[in-house]
Order: structure tokens, then sequence, then C-alpha cells
């Protein structure tokens, strides 16, 4: 108890001074409703998924973007898998219009066909297609049950601005081929009762546009349209009188007599060779434009002669309002368009319309859908290459000169390439870009060991046809104009007059020769210069043709001088009789018809402005045609009811010798061929002859201008044919006792051919494909190729033109920021910035000046 009783009590606490901190008070709790409430929400499950889910948002906005594009995706697949279904007893909507239908797409205008464009709505124009897509599609449509009919519009509603572009005579005749070939095949899988196609246009604006609709089974326009048919006619101008009253002399070589370029220019009118060629053309095509008509409109009530009579008589009163137009047979009747459209639709129990959309595709959604499945399920493809040479021959831009040269070398090139059709659509041009264009085509086969085929449009005169005189065959259509193998130069020289009047003086001094001064005129030697250089270019013209297409030497004259043939005339010379009938669609009897005593200003036949009768020759005579009833069988039937037989009576006027040489050509004729048997050396294999093309017994003529008639679709597979049938005789002649199956494998070790063991002959199913040179490069293709050539700014630098530019713009964007909030804080005098990021009206005009700065590297 001491112990315990002396223990000292503990002493208290010292108290805090500055240098030592008091303790901490204790944290008392959140007092209150809203404190606890904060604290269960803190605790909650859904603040603790709203915890983990801000952690993990980059994870989720991924995964919710992901899945929003995949069902996206899906749903867009889903819609075009629909919108591209293919229902039964479907109609074709097909909008044609100028510049719908093109021989090539203009690469600059790749954009404004996406922004005119449709999947084939009636309300809305479709997209511009080629040629030989158009053709392809019809062969397409062919081979597709589905497909019960096509509906053709013609009017100017709804017609995009696109550059205008006019069929010619020779492009239609090769779409009309093709439409009635159609209709033959779709009367044999169907029956007549079900194929239908109709074309209907508010008013024909063209006889053009009217001969393309003919080909469809009915023709309607609305009640105030017309029809333009009067007929083809020529009217040529001429200055002789203007440019001497001006005081400009024109001096003029022309080889030869035919040439008619220079005319208007030195005279008042053509000269009577001239004028006896342009009529003999004119009637030709004039012929050609009448039997399609009377085929298409009158075969039934008014066989052969007859209905072609019958249109002839009707051009010559043209043009028709539609009520009259509908009385004499040149249309069904007259209807609006939605009448045509309520034509095909189903109807039910009680006769009223069912509207069934589907029931309707555009033809241009049509051949998309069908090319993309021929791409996927097709595999026996070949690629031909295809150059296009339009217009005058020289012009630059993408058909000009050195587009044309620089496009056969790319075709030479590129080694999956094998045959190139070089398509023509050119009346000629300059002499020196026309020799350029041969050597090009020559290179493409002696060099690069091509297959060449020419392929004639419209027209391929003069430096047109000199470039493919080397080609390995050359097809036309009946319509091309074609021939004019002849030169002209123009020389013009200002005299006094002219800069009398006005009121120029000249003071010249010449240390050399003066031939190239336009104000001297040509006399004595350099005349006769002039003349030489001429004379020398149209020798070279004709050997040139002699050589490639081998033609008598001798004989060349005939076809030379600046003579133009239509394509069925100039096909004429070498063809057999009977195919060239076939043709025509001629029988027996019709060849054998005695010549008529009739005069041909009597049968109708077209007469220039100016005569009074029509030029003719003692010996001309004419050639009745009857057409066969059959006119849907008939390949190729643009023949003529009145031929002049200009250029055959001149055959006539040669020695004996000569015309002993010329029976060459028809005793023995030619055989026609539906094989492909080897080639001869420097010789075409043949097509089926229904084709036009023929296997080529060597004559005084040779191979004539042309080798067959056929538009651009028959050239491309020719093309294939010769390609493979050359492959196969060199490998055969290369290896000696190889066979035609291993020489094929050894060619293309893809083709899966078939042969007939009767006959031997090989079938081989291809996909003929064209691929156009020279091959549009795109923005980073081209600068990589100029930066290796060092002729644009190096590749490495653009990286660092990028970023400056890249930088320069967020630094300005910046400072534009921070002074447009100086400006609302009142410390930057002026108003808010109008250009930047920052909030308000802002835009990003900062950019505009760096483009400009660096506006020199084509980086706009």
């Amino acid at each position: 108890m001491a112990a315990e009783s002396g223990a000292k009590p503990p002493l208290p606490p010292a108290p805090p001074t500055a240098s030592s901190p008091s303790p901490a008070a204790p944290v008392p709790s959140t007092p209150g409703v809203i404190g606890s409430r904060s604290q269960r929400w803190q605790q909650s499950r859904v603040f603790g998924a709203a915890k983990t889910g801000w952690a993990w948002r980059r994870a989720i906005l991924f995964g919710l973007g992901t899945s929003y594009a995949v069902v996206n995706w899906q749903s867009s697949k889903i819609k075009a898998w629909k919108r591209d279904q293919i229902h039964d007893k479907t109609y074709l909507y097909w909008k044609i219009y100028d510049g719908g239908i093109v021989e090539a797409k203009s690469y600059g205008s790749n954009l404004n066909y996406l922004l005119n464009s449709s999947t084939g709505s009636p309300e809305e124009p479709p997209r511009v297609m080629t040629l030989f897509d158009v053709i392809r599609t019809i062969k397409l449509i062919e081979q597709d049950d589905r497909i019960r009919g096509i509906i053709a519009d013609f009017s100017n509603i709804s017609v995009p601005s696109v550059p205008a572009y006019n069929l010619g005579l020779a492009q239609l005749e090769e779409i009309q081929e093709a439409l009635l070939e159609l209709r033959r095949t779709k009367h044999e899988r169907l029956g007549q009762e079900n194929w239908k196609t109709i074309a209907w246009s508010d008013t024909f604006t063209s006889q053009a546009q009217y001969l393309f609709a003919t080909c469809f089974d009915e023709v309607y326009t609305q009640p105030t349209g017309e029809v333009p048919l009067v007929g083809m006619g020529t009217t040529v101008p001429f200055y002789g009188r203007l440019a001497k009253w001006l005081g400009i002399e024109v001096h003029a070589e022309a080889r030869n007599e035919y040439k008619s370029f220079v005319q208007p220019y030195i005279d008042e009118k053509l000269t009577k060779p001239q004028k006896e060629n342009h009529l003999e053309l004119v009637s030709d095509l004039n012929d050609n434009l009448m039997t399609y008509i009377a085929r298409n409109r009158f075969s039934t009530s008014l066989a052969g002669l007859l209905g072609l009579e019958h249109v002839k008589k009707l051009s010559q009163e043209g043009p028709y309002s539609a009520t009259q137009a509908t009385k004499v047979g040149l249309l069904n009747g007259t209807a609006y368009r939605q009448d045509v459209l309520d034509s095909i639709m189903d109807k039910d129990e009680n006769g009223d319309l069912v509207e069934n959309p589907k029931r309707v595709k555009g033809f241009y959604h049509y051949s998309k859908i069908m090319e993309r499945i021929v791409e996927k399920t097709v595999t026996d493809a070949m690629d031909v290459g295809v150059v296009y040479l339009m217009g005058t021959i020289g012009d630059a831009g993408e058909f000009g000169t050195a587009a044309v040269v620089r496009g056969l070398k790319e075709a030479g090139e590129d080694e999956t390439i094998g045959a190139v059709v070089l398509r023509i659509d050119s009346g000629g041009g300059g002499v020196v870009e026309s020799d350029t264009i041969w050597s090009a085509v020559r290179d493409l086969r002696e060099k690069y060991g091509k297959t060449v085929v020419a392929s004639f449009g419209n027209a391929s005169a003069s430096g047109g046809y000199l470039v493919s005189t080397h080609a390995d065959a050359i097809l036309a259509s009946p319509s091309t104009i074609t021939g004019s193998i002849g030169v002209a130069a123009l020389r013009p020289t200002f005299t006094q007059t002219f800069f009398d009047r006005l009121h120029i003086t000249l003071d010249s001094i010449f240390l050399g020769s003066r031939t190239q001064d336009l104000t001297h005129k040509l006399e004595g030697a350099e005349l006769k210069r002039y003349q030489a250089h001429v004379d020398e270019m149209y020798t070279d013209f004709k050997n040139r043709v002699v050589e490639g297409r081998g033609v008598h030497p001798e004989l060349i004259d005939l076809i030379a001088g600046g003579r133009v043939f239509a394509g069925l005339k100039a096909f004429e010379l070498t063809a057999p009789r009977e195919l060239v009938d076939k043709i025509r669609g001629w029988t027996k009897e019709d060849s054998t018809t005695p010549e008529p005593t009739t005069k041909l200003e009597e049968l109708s036949s077209p007469r220039l402005i100016g005569e009074e009768e029509t030029p003719k020759n003692g010996s001309n005579r004419a050639t009745i045609v009857t057409l066969p009833e059959d006119q849907e069988t008939s390949p190729y039937a643009p023949p003529t009811t009145v031929m002049n037989e200009n250029f055959f009576d001149e055959i006539a006027t040669l020695e004996p010798a000569e015309v002993n040489a010329l029976k060459a050509l028809s005793s023995p004729e030619p055989t026609t061929s539906t094989s492909v048997p080897p080639p001869t050396e420097g010789q075409p294999s043949p097509l089926p002859a229904v084709s036009g093309i023929f296997e080529i017994t060597p004559g005084p003529f040779g191979r004539g201008l042309i080798d067959g008639l056929g538009g651009i679709r028959d050239s491309a597979i020719y093309a294939c044919e010769l390609f493979i049938s050359n492959g196969v005789a060199a490998y055969q002649r290369d290896n000696p006792g190889m066979s035609e199956k291993e020489a094929l494998k050894s060619l293309l070790p893809d083709a899966r051919p078939s042969w007939n063991e009767e006959t031997g002959e090989m079938v081989m199913s291809l996909d003929v494909r064209l691929k156009r040179f020279p091959v549009q490069k795109g923005f980073w293709q081209t600068l990589r190729e100029n930066s290796e050539k060092g002729d644009s700014v190096e590749l490495r630098q653009l990286g660092g033109l990028v970023r400056g530019l890249l930088v320069g713009w967020v630094i300005k964007a910046m400072a534009d920021g921070v002074s447009g909030e100086l400006r609302e804080l009142g410390l930057w005098e002026g108003t808010r910035g109008t250009s930047g990021l920052g909030l308000g009206k802002t835009r990003f005009g900062g950019m505009r000046g760096i483009r400009a700065e660096w506006g020199g590297f084509n980086l706009r």
C-alpha cells in the first residue's frame, strides 16, 4: 500500500508550441441528407458500373463504332442485293440521248458522269456508256430469259448536261444489227408473244434518232411530236470568190482528180469527177438509211423493193407530224411516256393496273449487274487492247497523235495483251502526224509481236486510212466513209490588195529562200519544188497501200486519186459475189435479174443541188434489189437499189491484159469459210462468212481496201481469233511435230477448248474484254513517275511539304483563336476573328493563303 501511495501521478501534456504542430482534428462525418445520399451513390452498383465504363471508355466506343459499321455495312449489302435482283418478266428502261452513247469516255468527264447518273429510274438519266459496252450488254440480254423487253426513251426530258455526241450512221448500224439479232434470238427462245420492245420520244430531233428507234417493235411519240425523215443530203460551201475579194490567192495541189478537200477554197463548185464521187457516196449512204427503215417498218406490209421505194418517196415529202407519220406507217401511234410504261404492267381481275416497280430496271444498271456477275463467274476471258484515234489527226488531247502513239506503246509493253484494236473515226489530217502513227502501228506488230486489227467507225479516210494499211486486218461498217487515198495541200498568198484593205504596208528583207513567206507567190523553181514534194507524199501513200494491202502497183490508181467509198462498196473489191449478195439480202433471182432500161433519175436517185440532171455515164447500170422476206436473219442488209457503177465502168476501159488479170477476182472465186484454219504467211485468218470475213485468195487488188464488215465488237473478237491462230501456227513452225492442242496449251495455258472429233475444229468460249490504252494514271502514280524522271517535286520532299502545311495551318489557327479570345476580353482592338478554330462563326480561311503559297507544286 505504501508503494502504491507513493506513486507519482501522470504529468499533463505539454502545451503546443509554435515549432510543433497541433494534432489533426478528426474529420467529422458529413452531416445532413445530401452527404448520406452521396455516400450511398458512391457505394452503389450504378456508380461502380459508370466508373468502370469510364475507365474502359475507349474500348467501349471502339466496339460500338465497329458494331455500327458492321451493321450498317450489312444493311447496305442487303439493300444492294435487293436492288440488284433481276426478277422474271423484267423490262429494261433505256434512256437514249445525244452524248449517252460514245465511242470512248473522256477521262476528264468521269465526275460529270458520276453526278449525272442513276441506277435506272425512269425519272432520272442513266450514265454514259461506250458503244462496245452497249453492244456487249445487248449480247448478255440475248441469253437472259428473265428479260422480256426494252423500253427506249429518246425524249429530251431529264437529259444530263454531258458533252453532246451524235452517233453516225456506221455506229447506228452496229447497234441495229445487235438489236435485230437480239429480236431473232428472243423469238426463238421465248416466242414472239413473250418479247416486246418499244421506242418512245416526245419528238424526234434528228433523222438518225428516228433510225435508231425503228429497230424497236413499236415506235411512239407525243401527239405534238415530229418525225424528220428527209433522206441524206450534203451542201458544200465555197470560199473562192471571198478569197479573191479579200486579196488572197490560194494555190492548191491535190492528188488526184477526186481529192475535193481543197476545192472549196479555190473554186466555186466541184469538178465533174468530184461531183460524181460525192453523188455515189451520198447515194450509197442514203440507200443504207432507207433500207434499214424499210426493213424495220415495212417488211411485213410492203416486201422488198416496194417497201424501199415507199420509204424513199416518204423521205421526199418529210418531215412529218406525229399524226401524219402514224398514217403513213412511220409510227405505231401517239402516246405519253406513262402510257407506254402502263402498257407493260400486269392487270388484276377487274382490269386495273397492278403497279410492280420491280418489273422495270435501268439498262445501265442491268449492264453493271451483269458485268460484275461475268467477272466473278467467267474465268475464260481475254483482254484486248483498244486505242482510239478520233478527230483530225494532229489535234492535241486525249485522242490526238501523242496519246495514240503513247497508247500503242503501252499496249505493246503490256505482257497481258496479245491483240490490239485500233479504233479509228477520223477523216484524216497532217501527213507527218499520220506517218508517226503509222510507224507506231508497224512497231506494235514487228517489235512487240502484237496482232493489230483496225476498226473503222463513221469515217477512216485519207490519213485515217494510211495509219491502218499495215494492220493485220481492217474491218468497217457498210456506211463507213473510207478511201480517199490522196494528198492535198493549200498555200495561201496575201497580195497587196489584202493589205491595202487593212491600210498596212510591208517592207521585207530575205537572205535565203522566200518560199515560207505567205506574202510571196510561188513561181518557177519554187513552185516546181512544192509540187514535187506533194507528188512525193502521194507516191509514198500509194506505195504503203500497195505494200500493206497487196494491191498491184499498176492498179492502185483505180482506187486512189482521192476517191471515197462507202464501206460496202469498198468491200466489193475483193469479196466473193455470193457473200456480197448475202450481205445485201439478195437472192439468186435478184443477182441474175436483167439490167433494166429505166434511167437512174427515174428511180428517185438523189441529185446534187444546182444540177439539171444526175451526172451519169453512158454505161451506168441500175440494179434492182429484192430484200428477203425474213429480215430478222439478214446479218448485214444495208444494200442499194440504185448503184452507180462508175468505178466498175472504169475497169472496163482497161487493156485486155489487165482485164484478164482482173478476172482472177471472180474466177475462181474465193471460198467462204466458217472455221478458223491456220493463216498463211502475211494473210489474216478468216472469220465465219456471215460476219463478212472470208478467206482471201490474192488477186490484182490484193486484200482490197478492207478485209470485211464488222463493228468494234466484231473487231475485238476477230483480233482474238487472229492472235490465237497466228500464235498456234508460230509454235508449230518453231517446234516441228507439235500438235495443235499442244501449241494452244503453250500459247494459252489456262484455256479450256473443246474439239470436234469429226471435223477436227477447235471450239473455245472466251469473254472478250477491252482494255483501253493509254491507261489513265492516278495522281500519286503520275507524281511518282515524274519524281523518278526528275520532272517534279521528289517524293521524299512531299512529306516535308505536307507537314509544313499542317504545322503552319495549326499555328495560324491557334493564333487566330488566341486573338479572338483577346478581342472578347477587350484587350485587342477590332472585331472578333472570322477565321481559325475558335467558337462562334468561324471558317478555315487560313488554308487558302497556304494553298496559294504552294500552288506551284500542284497540291490543290
